[in-house]
């Protein structure tokens, strides 16, 4: 069985996979908050896996072919196959537990043995055939901040762009109920292709304005997007420099629609304080060197929850503080 896991050349067998649990570095354990957003205005994120591990490992490789665990992800978003392989050679893992939504982000606590100073992230593109989103190998040391990755296609299904189970050799993509309310269609008589066998950075999809035929059941208004598709930050959780939390966040409704929030500055132990990043429910909303930030256009009678955090000159993020203000 070809595995998923890939050194620096080539692939591993199963002597050597397992060997690499026991590869070593200089990096300690440590605690790493993990944040992956979804940078479309589109696509849907499936359950995301990330995984720290040995620097010898890899979950995917650009120009290789996909390994039958990453084409589970690929082509069904199903991370069980990768998460049960990277555990069982000592890699630290954690899972989603559902969709990311556009401008969504989703948050991982991950802690680290020694060792495992390298991360990966994954997740199904939705709707495509195959594509996923990689964050392949980066070494944690010195990684706090963020990084903006691109979408994937692992090259094991034809790009038909039909609705169909999302079974690894199966045609077709899964389509959940909160795909379909995005706009995918049916009835269409598939874009001709055949899977490239290996993995490359995706060409974008075509889609259609048909949902009831055409070539393609995405829609090209809608599903379409371009690089990056997703942004990680890192955090090290037991870092003693960076910025720290915003102060006395606190927000204030004017009306059945508006609301505004404010807050003190944050300070770096060792660089400075560049921006602000807001979010609203869990979508961002702002990213200022402001200490305020005003939205209008709400609903009535709403709890509305913003979270705040601090970005200094290095990239690096400090903790989000959140308030919650309610329309009038």
């Amino acid at each position: 069985m070809q595995l998923p896991v890939f050194p620096k050349a080539g692939t591993i067998g199963t002597a050597a996979l397992l060997s690499a649990a026991a590869w070593s570095s200089s990096a300690m354990a440590a605690d790493y908050e993990v944040t992956v957003t979804n940078l479309t205005s589109g696509l849907h994120f499936t359950p995301v896996i990330v995984a720290a591990h040995p620097g010898n490992v890899r979950m995917f490789q650009a120009g290789t072919a996909a390994s039958s665990e990453l084409q589970a992800i690929a082509e069904g978003g199903d991370v069980g196959p990768m998460a049960a392989l990277l555990g069982s050679i000592g890699a630290n893992v954690e899972t989603g537990g559902g969709l990311v939504a556009p401008g969504a982000s989703e948050t991982f606590t991950i802690s680290t043995t020694e060792g495992n100073d390298f991360l990966s992230v994954a997740s199904m593109l939705l709707p495509t055939n195959d594509g996923f989103l990689g964050l392949n190998s980066l070494p944690l040391r010195g990684a706090s901040g963020t990084h903006d990755i691109p979408g994937y296609d692992a090259g094991t299904e034809a790009n038909d762009e039909l609705a169909g189970s999302g079974a690894p050799g199966e045609p077709g993509f899964p389509a959940p109920p909160p795909v379909v309310a995005s706009g995918t269609g049916t009835g269409g008589t598939g874009v001709p292709g055949t899977a490239e066998g290996f993995v490359h950075i995706h060409r974008n999809v075509i889609g259609d304005a048909n949902r009831t035929g055409g070539s393609s059941d995405i829609n090209a208004y809608v599903h379409r997007w371009l690089n990056p598709v997703a942004r990680v930050t890192v955090r090290a959780l037991d870092a003693t420099s960076g910025p720290g939390r915003v102060g006395s966040l606190s927000g204030t409704a004017y009306s059945q629609t508006a609301v505004e929030i404010f807050w003190e500055a944050a300070t770096s132990a060792d660089s400075v304080v560049t921006n602000y990043e807001v979010t609203r429910d869990g979508q961002i909303v702002a990213d200022r060197d402001a200490r305020s930030y005003f939205e209008e256009g709400l609903d009535a009678a709403t709890d509305y929850v913003f979270e705040v955090t601090a970005i200094d000159a290095q990239g690096r993020r400090g903790q989000s503080s959140s308030v919650t203000v309610t329309t009038n």
